[in-house]
């Protein structure tokens, strides 16, 4: 839309200039110009967008890479935390229930 309300002007100044003597070849030829002209802004604003599109794209991959980092390495922690907790009960338990085995021998006995 940028790209058409700068080059209408053009378009509207190029068709004044063209002369009355051999219309048909003149408007031909600004025809051709304006054609140019609207290919040359045109292609500028695709390849401005396509770079900004680009921009976006690599934007969006890098905080996708952190966010899934960030998501392995809280994953990994909880994991390690989780399994040293398991780990302290197994062995908590196992010293109860060996205690208790030795509790009840020594009443048993008495």
């Amino acid at each position: 839309m940028k790209a058409a309300v700068l080059i209408f002007p053009l378009i509207l100044a190029t068709l004044a200039q063209s002369s009355g003597n051999m219309p048909n070849v003149m408007n031909q030829l600004n025809i051709e110009t304006i054609g140019k002209k609207l290919k040359d802004v045109i292609g500028a604003d695709i390849k401005k967008n396509r770079e900004l599109l680009q921009e976006l794209l690599d934007i969006h991959k890098n905080e996708t890479a952190q966010i899934y980092k960030y998501i392995d390495e809280s994953i990994e922690k909880l994991s390690k935390e989780t399994f040293l907790t398991m780990s302290e009960f197994k062995n908590n338990t196992e010293d109860n229930l060996h205690n208790m085995d030795n509790t009840m021998k020594e009443n048993l006995q008495n």
